[in-house]
């Protein structure tokens, strides 16, 4: 089975944005907060071999729950979606994306 090609929608002020909220997991806050991209069983939103997902596709977490999300805790990575539409909404409320 083939995918096609999505082309990734990139915005460096989107993700300084994200990274400046709180950790979705345990609500830390400052520059020990990156902005996470969908990984996994969301192919092709999620990347896939070689592929980063688009930026819109992100949501803030600590050094610590980003690499335990990298490592491999299932139950953090099948609750990325939600949290992604969790910090979708944040920035609908806060005018940063606009909805139509």
């Amino acid at each position: 089975m083939s995918f096609p090609k999505i082309k990734r929608w990139i915005s460096k002020p989107y993700i300084k944005f994200v990274s400046d909220l709180p950790c979705v997991v345990c609500d830390a806050e400052g520059d020990h907060v990156v902005a996470h991209h969908l990984k996994g069983a969301y192919s092709p939103h999620s990347g896939g071999m070689g592929r980063k997902a688009s930026d819109l596709f992100t949501m803030p977490l600590c050094y610590e729950h980003h690499m335990d999300l990298h490592t491999g805790d299932g139950e953090l990575r099948k609750r990325q979606a939600y949290m992604i539409f969790g910090t979708l909404e944040k920035a609908t409320d806060r005018g940063i994306l606009k909805v139509r």
